[in-house]
């Protein structure tokens, strides 16, 4: 069964959390670096982290990389259809 958008949400949250130390309650318009603080480093861990709960390469536009939460979800959301999940 294809994960929902909000499942997707829920664990971006849960990385943020508890990998990238974000306090907050993360929402969708929340912007990576500006709101969450989010530094290199950081991306990177939440990358990892993702690639690594769904097996999969996120592989993300190096021209248009994800500003958002929303954008990380989408993006989560297209690789897994192109997956298969």
């Amino acid at each position: 069964m294809a994960e929902s958008n909000e499942d997707i949400l829920e664990l971006v949250r849960k990385v943020l959390s508890e990998n990238c130390r974000v306090e907050k309650k993360v929402q969708l318009s929340d912007r990576l670096a500006e709101d969450l603080r989010l530094d290199s480093v950081g991306m990177l861990t939440m990358a990892l982290e993702i690639e690594n709960h769904y097996r999969m390469n996120l592989g993300d536009e190096p021209d248009r990389p994800p500003r958002t939460v929303a954008d990380v979800v989408q993006l989560i959301s297209i690789r897994l259809k192109e997956k298969g999940n």
